[in-house]
C-alpha cells in the first residue's frame, strides 16, 4: 500500500456516513478524521455509491480495520446512511489516494478491482473543513432509484 498525492479536487466533494454523525459534522463544519491519518472523500455520487457497494454493503463479509484488526461488515440499512455533498475549503494539508498493494501473481480481476478501489476515494490529510451547509442524500433514495428506474447520472 502506498500513497500518493495528488492535486486537490475542484468543486464539490462527497462523503458518506452514518446518519449517527450528521449533526456533529454540521455543528464542528468539518470531517473529522476519526483515528486515521485523512478523511475521504469520492469525486461524485456515482462514486460514493461504488464505494459503498465495495465496502460497508458488503454485508458479512471481512475486512482489515485499522491497526489490520480483522473484523466483518454488519447488516447493511441504506436508511441509516447518507451522503453529504461539501465544498471544501481552502487549507493547507496534502490530498491523497492510497494505493492497493496486491500480490504480483494475483487475478487480473482481483488487480482491476484494487485499482478501481484506489482511485474511487481522495484524503485529505487533517480533519476537512468545508463551506456552509452540507447537502444531505438519502442513500436510501439512491437505492430505490437504481432498482426501479434508469441508472443515476448525478454530479
Amino acid at each position: 500500500m502506498a500513497y500518493e498525492r495528488i492535486k486537490r479536487p475542484k468543486g464539490a466533494v462527497y462523503h458518506y456516513t452514518k446518519r449517527e454523525n450528521l449533526d456533529g459534522i454540521r455543528k464542528d463544519g468539518r470531517l473529522r478524521r476519526f483515528g486515521d491519518r485523512e478523511c475521504w472523500v469520492c469525486s461524485c455520487l456515482e462514486d460514493t455509491l461504488r464505494l459503498m457497494e465495495l465496502t460497508v454493503m458488503q454485508e458479512g463479509k471481512p475486512y482489515y480495520a485499522m491497526g489490520g484488526i480483522l473484523k466483518h461488515y454488519p447488516p447493511f440499512v441504506p436508511e441509516e446512511y447518507v451522503i453529504l455533498k461539501l465544498q471544501p475549503r481552502y487549507q493547507s494539508g496534502d490530498w491523497v489516494i492510497w494505493r492497493q498493494a496486491m500480490p504480483v501473481d494475483a487475478p487480473q480481476e482481483l488487480l482491476n478491482l484494487a485499482e478501481e478501489f484506489s482511485f474511487l476515494k481522495k484524503g485529505f490529510r487533517g480533519d476537512l473543513r468545508f463551506y456552509g451547509e452540507p447537502e444531505v442524500f438519502e442513500v436510501a433514495d439512491f437505492l430505490e432509484m437504481r432498482t426501479s428506474g434508469p441508472e443515476l447520472r448525478m454530479e
